[in-house]
């Protein structure tokens, strides 16, 4: 796959994307292994850590935010990224309960609020939508390949299976972010900071206007509803994480090793069609568009899913496979058109805070979702997808309608 031309700075931030994504890929191949064998902790403790402290984390953003609209992005993204490194290490010496949750609440802060810094970055970085879209999708390519790699290069703790080794691997993955941090200081600043004098001075009346509204703790209602809109579409994730296995294990005549092979699907997919979509984000109704057809590919997804499960062999095989493909293409529609439009309807003062905002629907997500799934939608069977579908599609149409008004209200990407 060739990558695209990234502008200036782009390369730094896609090698500190992919350095940290690496790290990340051996923490999650190898940490529950560390937690339960060598610090002794149950199962059911770690995952009811992780949820405690990715709860409290959510809240965390909101600061992250308000920080890179007050000193910049960039040294807060690159003190994000040292933060993650300390934890690593901290992990590494970790021997009760009540230390891994300390050290679990800090890191999960860090980590939630890495996603909406980025862009803030990205988009301080690179002023062209277009190729700020198209940066944000290759950051996306080269992290999914990161964790795939680091997840593989775990294996080596985990045959060890010592406490040196996993001390190792952690004191590894500290190093993969601290030189995560180095590259984004490294990065151009980007001009002129968004909230100077002289800057509103010459946008004029639209931009005073603009300035008095961050005044607000809350974005405007559009922006709002959008983040809750996209809260529904970004469900892609839990159903490929949660819904997809459950669903192929218990309620198909598929193989088990279908699981596989679909997860390996989905992530080839997002690797070779991320940048080519992401091209398809270029002006405000385009841009908007893609909500809509995302949420018509989650449908399509929904209705696979539950037909998979009343066809036998082949055929529950072809509608799976179906239906993660069609999941693919709502992923990376989705994607372009929030990573677009989550910049280009903020207002510039107050970028970050707005990011963290619209980011804490996709943090909601991974608590929410998982419930959602198992409670609702996997128990009602067959019904649940076909409801399922129907929230995607309005959903999509609704976000359509909702950032073409919030766009020509503001005037953002006047791109046709």
């Amino acid at each position: 796959m060739r990558l695209p031309r990234l502008a200036a700075g782009g390369g730094r931030l896609v090698t500190a994307a992919l350095v940290q994504s690496l790290g990340i890929g051996l923490f999650m191949a190898s940490s529950m292994a560390f937690f339960t064998r060598q610090v002794g902790l149950s199962a059911g403790e770690v995952g009811a850590g992780l949820a405690a402290a990715g709860a409290v984390a959510i809240g965390v953003t909101l600061i992250a935010g308000e920080l890179a609209d007050r000193i910049g992005p960039r040294r807060v993204l690159a003190t994000l990224y040292a933060a993650r490194a300390v934890c690593c290490v901290a992990y590494g010496f970790v021997s009760t309960f009540w230390e891994f949750m300390a050290v679990t609440l800090f890191a999960l802060a860090a980590d939630r609020s890495g996603p909406p810094v980025l862009q803030a970055l990205v988009a301080a970085t690179v002023p062209v939508p277009l190729e700020r879209t198209t940066l944000l999708a290759v950051i996306n390519v080269v992290r999914n390949c990161g964790l795939g790699l680091g997840a593989v290069a775990a294996g080596v703790a985990l045959v060890s299976d010592t406490l040196v080794a996993y001390q190792l691997t952690l004191g590894v993955i500290g190093a993969a972010f601290v030189g995560g941090a180095v590259l984004v200081l490294r990065v151009p600043a980007g001009g002129r900071p968004a909230g100077s004098p002289k800057h509103a001075a010459d946008d004029g009346g639209k931009r005073a206007r603009a300035v008095r509204s961050v005044r607000s703790v809350l974005p405007y209602p559009r922006y709002l509803v959008l983040t809750m809109l996209n809260f529904l579409l970004s469900f892609f994730d839990v159903l490929l994480m949660v819904a997809m296995p459950l669903w192929v294990l218990e309620r198909t005549d598929a193989p088990r090793y279908m699981v596989s092979v679909l997860f390996a699907v989905n992530t080839g997919l997002v690797v070779l069609m991320q940048i080519p979509v992401s091209r398809l984000a270029d002006g405000l109704r385009r841009t908007s568009r893609l909500f809509a057809v995302a949420g018509g590919a989650m449908a399509v997804c929904a209705i696979c899913f539950a037909t998979a499960g009343g066809a036998d062999g082949w055929y529950a095989i072809g509608w799976l496979t179906a239906a993660v493909v069609a999941l693919t293409l709502g992923e990376v529609l989705a994607n372009s058109a929030a990573w677009e439009l989550s910049i280009a309807l903020a207002p510039e003062e107050s970028r970050g805070r707005y990011l963290s905002v619209f980011n804490m629907g996709l943090s909601t997500e991974r608590i929410v979702g998982p419930l959602v799934v198992t409670g609702a939608l996997l128990a009602s069977g067959t019904a649940g997808w076909v409801v399922a579908a129907v929230v995607f599609l309005c959903a999509g149409m609704a976000a359509e309608r909702v950032a073409l008004g919030a766009g020509t209200r503001i005037g953002a990407l006047a791109r046709a």
